[in-house]
């Protein structure tokens, strides 16, 4: 584990303090790695939607897709046995 010394503006630490939002976690630690992870995730996200985005400017991408919806188009319809 990665020992580092956090500073944060006065206002928002009364703000977490206000919304008991220090409450919900066993130390400060935590609540900084939770935000943290939530932060990487939110960022994960925003890269994958530019990807998606990028991927349906792409005629071959979308042609693929269109390729797999095809040959897979009837799947939907069959009965698991």
């Amino acid at each position: 584990m990665v020992r580092k010394t956090v500073t944060i503006k006065d206002a928002l630490f009364y703000n977490l303090e206000a919304n008991h939002i220090i409450n919900q976690y066993q130390s400060f630690s935590e609540l900084v790695s939770n935000a943290l992870e939530l932060l990487i995730e939110k960022q994960k996200k925003e890269e994958y939607k530019k990807a998606m985005v990028e991927a349906s400017n792409d005629r071959v991408y979308m042609q693929d897709m269109k390729n797999i919806e095809n040959e897979f188009q009837y799947s939907d319809f069959e009965n698991i046995v």
